[in-house]
Parts: structure tokens; C-alpha cells; sequence
């Protein structure tokens, strides 16, 4: 296939389309976004342009001449804006709202010189001050996506005491400022006054996890999570004899990882087959000493399994109807081998939900719900991806944290990457689309 979208080889393409990557020099960084966004080999040669410190302006332009890209004349076809240099402080967050909006105004107006569907990167990260955490990153983009075409995302990490960079994508193209009802909400209006996160500084912002092979009876699940990404959790927000809750419990991880770890277990499966399994699972690890129960019905009637208070909830929602989809690979190859593509079939099911809107209100409904039971100053962990279909972006990450914040706080976000999935070249020769190897973690904290 001709590569008409720069001079990338299949074997070059491939490592820049994972969903994240590690972090060098803002050198390699920037060179890696102007070899895979412009493409020197054609007439006219591309025009780049960049935004950032005096000093990065400079390491770009000279990248560029070493690509034999030509740097700020005229109109341009590729942007990079390097924010990660902004100075905030407590003073400049009470304002954040109108911090924001000027920047979203100033990038808006610096892309005026943008061909038609070409790409625009932007480098951020969230940051914390004094102990408080602010998504800036998240609504940059939300905001951004009201006049471009949100493309995709990049994880760019760092040392793993630092909080990563993310590098986001958009596209000036023929739908742009046509996506403002794909996010909910807000974010940064929902967000409340925050309070001090010291007792989980040191969970780490980033981490690799490669899932153990998994157990016969567990593979029938088509979307398990790990046990190692449940203990690493349960070890940080909660501690022994603790009740642990999961309202979709699935094959029973949760329970399982808790009861081990010398927790509590209990949670909510719909299923009656993976019911039958997490059960199944728990026996098999349980003890005297703790209690586990996992009621089987619809996560919305979570209260008619008699529950305890709970200490810390730890869950993985479905990822709306994505395995409803036909076409994946993954889906493909599980149904060749006759496994159960999807949670079930159940009308009552979440995952059956195809208007996003809905799926969204459904499930933070729930959430809301299950509030009441999780001690004041209780723990609340939600393993999510944000949402590609049919060439929208959803950030289902974000509008869930928007859709709590009313009555949570967001206390900490880390990234799990995967680093064992075979890459695609999707969009190969044509366009940008990434292979989504990380979820968000995010971890709320309710109000004592």
C-alpha cells in the first residue's frame, strides 16, 4: 500500500501508533510527531509550526530543518503546542476556568494557518500543586474538541513518581466543531473545591501489567481484568479485614484478590454464568476468617444483596457496547473458537445500551447509588478507557469523572498500559489512528 501520509516505512508506522510510550528528550518526542505527520518527500515541501518555551521553538525548528520540513512560512500542515511549561499556581487555579478558555482561544486563533485535515498535537499534563490534582489536560481537550476533530491520545510516561504527559490530537477537517455533544459535561465547572490526597502520593502514576494466563472457566469472560491491578490497589486503598465491593463483579477478580489480600468480598453479577464462576472462585480461596457474598441480579438493585458498609469499591465498567461490535479481531477469533463475545444478552445488561448518552446516565446513576453504602472518607477505583467507534472519540473517562465529581473527589488517575498486545496498523498510508493500549484508573475519595 502507498503511503500518501508521510515517508514512514510499515515497520517505522507501527511503534508511533501504541497508545503510549516512554519518555527520552523533548527532542525525540518532537522529532517522532514531524516524521509522522508530515511528509518531506512531496511538493510543495510541508510547513510545521509550533507553539511552546523560546527555547523548545528552537530544538523544533531546527528538527525540522533536519527533516527538510520548512518552519513558519505561510499557511502549515502540521502544529505542535508545547504546554508543559505554563507556570500555575493556587492564584492562577482560582481562575482556571478563564485560564483555560484563553488558551483554547489561543490555539484556536494560532491554527487559523492550518491546512485542511491536517493535525494539531498538544502537549500537557495534569498537574498537582500543594497536593491537589486538576485534569487540565482532560478539558483542554474537551474544550478543543468544540472546534476541532478530537483524533486520539498519547500517553507519554515518565519517571513513575512524575505525572505523565499527554499528548492530544485533533484534526482541522470537515467535521470539525460538529463533536460538542460527545462529551456530557463540564468538566472543569463540576469540579469542586479538592482536598489533600497525602496518604496515596506514592501510588504510582503510571505501570506495565501483563495479565496471567488465564483459567479455563475465566477465558469465557471476554473482558477479565487482572488480579495484579486488583492488588495493587486493594494494597494502597485498603487494608486487612476491610469490605470490599465490586457491582460488576464479572468471573469475581475482586473477590477473589480481596479474600486473599485478607479482605472482605462482595459484589453484584448479573450473569448467571459468570455468577457461577466468581462463586466457583471464591470457595476455592476462601477461609474462616472472612466473609464473602456475591448476589447475583442487576448491579441497580445492588441493595437487595444485604450488603455491609463498605470500605473501598474497586470496579471495571463495561466499555459501553463495544462488544457488541462486529468486525473486531478479537471478537472474531473468540467466536471461532466458540467463546461468548459479549457480558450476555440480557436487555437488562449496560453493555446492551447502544445510545452512549444513556449508557453514561445509567452508570453514574448507579455509582451515585452505591454511595451510600461506602464509609465517609471510603475509596472508589474505576478501571475505564476512553471510547473509539466508527471514527468518533468518546472520553468516557472524563465524562465519568464530570458525572461524579458532584459527589465525589477525584483524588488520583494513573495509567495501566499494556505492553503485550500485538500492534495494527490501522489507517497505515492514510491517517493517524492509535492502537488504545492504556486504561485510566481513577480513584475518587467521598467526603467525610
Amino acid at each position: 500500500m502507498k503511503n500518501k501520509f508521510n515517508d514512514l516505512t510499515g515497520k517505522e508506522w507501527l511503534p508511533f501508533q501504541k497508545s503510549f510510550t516512554h519518555f527520552t528528550t523533548f527532542g525525540d518526542l518532537y522529532q517522532e510527531n514531524i516524521s509522522f505527520f508530515t511528509k518531506a518527500s512531496i511538493d510543495p515541501i510541508p510547513v510545521a509550526l509550533f507553539w511552546g518555551s523560546s527555547s523548545k521553538e528552537i530544538l523544533f525548528q531546527t528538527l525540522c530543518d533536519k527533516q527538510n520540513i520548512l518552519y513558519n512560512e505561510g499557511e502549515c500542515d502540521f502544529i505542535y503546542i508545547d504546554l508543559t511549561d505554563e507556570t500555575l499556581t493556587l492564584e492562577t487555579l482560582q481562575q482556571m476556568n478563564s485560564w483555560i478558555n484563553m488558551k483554547v482561544c489561543q490555539i484556536t486563533e494560532f491554527s487559523k494557518r492550518l491546512n485542511h485535515r491536517k493535525f494539531i498535537s498538544v502537549l500537557i499534563n495534569n498537574i498537582i500543586i500543594d497536593q491537589y490534582y486538576y485534569p487540565i489536560s482532560w478539558e483542554i481537550s474537551n474544550r478543543l474538541s468544540q472546534h476541532f476533530t478530537r483524533k486520539d491520545e498519547k500517553i507519554i510516561c515518565r519517571k513513575k513518581n512524575q505525572e505523565p504527559f499527554i499528548n492530544l490530537y485533533f484534526r482541522k477537517d470537515e467535521d470539525s466543531a460538529l463533536n460538542t455533544a460527545i462529551s456530557s459535561s463540564d468538566l472543569w465547572d463540576s469540579m469542586r473545591e479538592l482536598t489533600t490526597f497525602s496518604s496515596i502520593r506514592s501510588h504510582q502514576n503510571w505501570f506495565i501489567l501483563k495479565p496471567k494466563p488465564r483459567k479455563k472457566d475465566e477465558i469465557l469472560h471476554p473482558a477479565k481484568y487482572p488480579e495484579d491491578l486488583v492488588s495493587l490497589y486493594l494494597n494502597t486503598f485498603s487494608k486487612k479485614d476491610d469490605n470490599v465491593f465490586d457491582p460488576m463483579s464479572g468471573t469475581g477478580t475482586t473477590q477473589v484478590e480481596s479474600l486473599k489480600l485478607g479482605r472482605n468480598a462482595y459484589g453484584v453479577e448479573l450473569s448467571s454464568i459468570f455468577h457461577s464462576i466468581a462463586e466457583n472462585r471464591c470457595a476455592q480461596v476462601s477461609s474462616k476468617e472472612h466473609i464473602w457474598n456475591i448476589f447475583h441480579g442487576d448491579a441497580r438493585n445492588w441493595e437487595k444483596g444485604n450488603f455491609p458498609i463498605f470500605d473501598y469499591i474497586i470496579t471495571s465498567p463495561p466499555y459501553w457496547d463495544m462488544l457488541n461490535m462486529q468486525g473486531a479481531e478479537n471478537q472474531a477469533l473468540r467466536k471461532k473458537k466458540g467463546l461468548q463475545t459479549n457480558y450476555s444478552n440480557d436487555s437488562n445488561d449496560l453493555g446492551n445500551i447502544d445510545n452512549y448518552a444513556s449508557f453514561l446516565k445509567d452508570l453514574i446513576v448507579l455509582y451515585i447509588s452505591i454511595l451510600g453504602n461506602l464509609k465517609d472518607g471510603g475509596y472508589f477505583t474505576i478501571v475505564v478507557k476512553n471510547i473509539k467507534k466508527k471514527g468518533k472519540i468518546y472520553p468516557f473517562a472524563f465524562d465519568l469523572v464530570s458525572g461524579l465529581n458532584s459527589r465525589l473527589i477525584l483524588e488520583h488517575v494513573a495509567y495501566w498500559c499494556q505492553d503485550d498486545l500485538r500492534l495494527a496498523p490501522y489507517g497505515f498510508g492514510n491517517t493517524w489512528v492509535s492502537n488504545t493500549f492504556h486504561h485510566y484508573c481513577l480513584t475518587f475519595r467521598k467526603e467525610i
